[in-house]
């Protein structure tokens, strides 16, 4: 008898084949339900445990006071959330603590949250989260020094013991690590001059940091293979074709668009991806800001030719930017990233019109499939700011799931006219769940059967377009053995 809550997305059909990959789009969810005085709420951080698909962590600077880091934990689904205000040890509590951010270990479903206290004697904070609990621990500094700006945080396996895995903070003073699950930290190693240092690592232990050098057209990319004792580099990643600083100028709105970009690295082969947002052309005054995206093969020694991959292409009143990226157990790439494509407004008008789309590829990013995930077009003026701070970047968790994978993305929209947190849930089930309803059983198989009578274009797994007993054979196979 098969074990129910296993699926595959193995195609077995002479090597042909591919997963059946709709994406099942939740409705929009408020994740910062008790953010009821309008207080601007911006810079997403999102975080998923595998073990349990449905427990999702988010965090966010929040203004309801001082301007705080507030993490929000739904253990149903997203169905209910609960926040947690983290702060570091009070000897170096400031007036200002931002910039969150998180990590899930994949392998023990820990998660980590951090952020940063400002000025005097403030730094970088981390807290840890078990599998079982359901808050964070008493936060640790991980570095002291009022003058940290803009991390992020990663995790992943101990290039010098496999069954350990080691934690990463990337900042404008370097990278720092921790080889005992966030209790005490090294470093930093210096990476020189940048902002938006984001750290990946690969399925290797190589550690890989992407940053903005500012003032600089250069995208570059740091490693380190021997778990964050030195780092090599830099090599080029791209160069961008427009520069500019921590401003707002090519866009609508009175809010500025630091140009920092997302990075991130297939699980399985070690296949490196950026994404960055470009001026492509000026028309009439207006700039035309679209998403680009590369990769590497080869560890980062090159690139391949930035391509662009959001809508909108060619209009120079639709601008896509803060792009944040996520790749699955499965090499499947997502994105969320804001848009301006419906409101159509001049770079010199306010306020600006804004939306949010998800993209995702499973070709590597050779083709790309986009999702409007906002239901109504928002005003930056709903900001919390009054159009002048919707924050610097966004956030998105993924999981994988006994059933399918998970994206999670976390971005402010103003749409009810007061700044909001919101999420989705979006699913790719594996073949197995024909019916995507997150589980696998007989009624998978009913449905399965009537799309292949239908010559429906799902029933055709090994994509040789027909429908024909290999079909039935595929799909059957799938349906006994694990997902990825």
């Amino acid at each position: 008898m098969r074990k129910m809550n296993q699926c595959s997305v193995l195609a077995v059909v002479a090597g042909a084949g591919a997963a059946f990959a709709q994406p099942v789009i939740g409705p929009q969810i408020i994740v910062d339900p008790n953010n009821t005085t309008a207080a601007a709420v911006n810079e997403t951080s999102m975080s998923v445990a595998d073990a349990k698909p449905g427990h999702i962590v988010g965090g966010w600077n929040d203004y309801r006071t001082q301007i705080r880091s507030v993490f929000t934990r739904s253990f149903d689904g997203g169905l209910t959330w609960t926040d947690q205000e983290i702060r570091p040890p009070a000897a170096y509590r400031t007036s200002v603590e931002g910039d969150p951010m998180m990590a899930h270990d994949h392998r023990d479903g820990t998660l980590y949250a951090g952020a940063m206290a400002f000025g005097g004697n403030g730094g970088i904070y981390v807290a840890r989260k078990e599998p079982n609990d359901t808050f964070f621990q008493p936060a640790v500094m991980a570095r002291i020094n009022g003058s940290v700006d803009k991390g992020w945080m990663a995790v992943g396996i101990d290039p010098f013991n496999n069954n350990n895995s080691r934690l990463y903070i990337a900042y404008n003073q370097g990278l720092s690590r921790s080889a005992d699950r966030g209790a005490t930290w090294q470093g930093p190693v210096s990476m020189g001059s940048g902002l938006g240092f984001l750290p990946r690592v690969g399925p290797d232990g190589t550690v890989y940091i992407e940053t903005w050098v500012y003032g600089s057209p250069q995208i570059l990319l740091w490693k380190s293979t021997n778990g964050g004792q030195t780092v090599t580099g830099p090599t080029l990643i791209a160069n961008r074709l427009d520069v500019w600083g921590v401003d707002g100028t090519r866009f609508p709105g009175n809010f500025r668009v630091p140009p920092l970009n997302t990075f991130a690295v297939d699980p399985n082969d070690g296949t490196l991806y950026c994404c960055y947002f470009d001026t492509t052309q000026v028309v009439g005054g207006n700039r035309d800001v679209d998403l680009y995206f590369t990769k590497s093969t080869n560890g980062g020694t090159s690139w391949s030719a930035p391509t662009r991959i959001n809508g909108g292409q060619g209009d120079p009143q639709a601008d896509s930017f803060f792009p944040w990226m996520e790749v699955d157990q499965t090499g499947r790439i997502g994105i969320v990233f804001y848009d301006t494509r419906n409101g159509h407004r001049n770079d010199s008008q306010n306020p600006a019109l804004i939306d949010t789309f998800f993209t995702y590829s499973e070709d590597g990013g050779a083709t790309w499939n986009e999702h409007r995930l906002t239901p109504t077009t928002w005003s930056s003026q709903y900001d919390g700011h009054n159009d002048g701070f919707i924050g610097d970047y966004l956030g998105m968790g993924q999981a994988q799931g006994a059933t399918g994978s998970y994206f999670w993305p976390l971005y402010l929209s103003g749409q009810a006219n007061r700044p909001h947190q919101y999420v989705h849930k979006i699913y790719f089930p594996c073949t197995g769940d024909f019916n995507a309803d997150e589980a696998i059983n007989t009624l998978d198989v009913l449905s399965f059967l009537n799309a292949w009578n239908l010559q429906d274009p799902r029933a055709d797994i090994n994509k040789d377009g027909s429908w024909n007993t290999l079909d039935v054979l595929a799909f059957l196979n799938a349906w006994n053995g694990p997902c990825p």
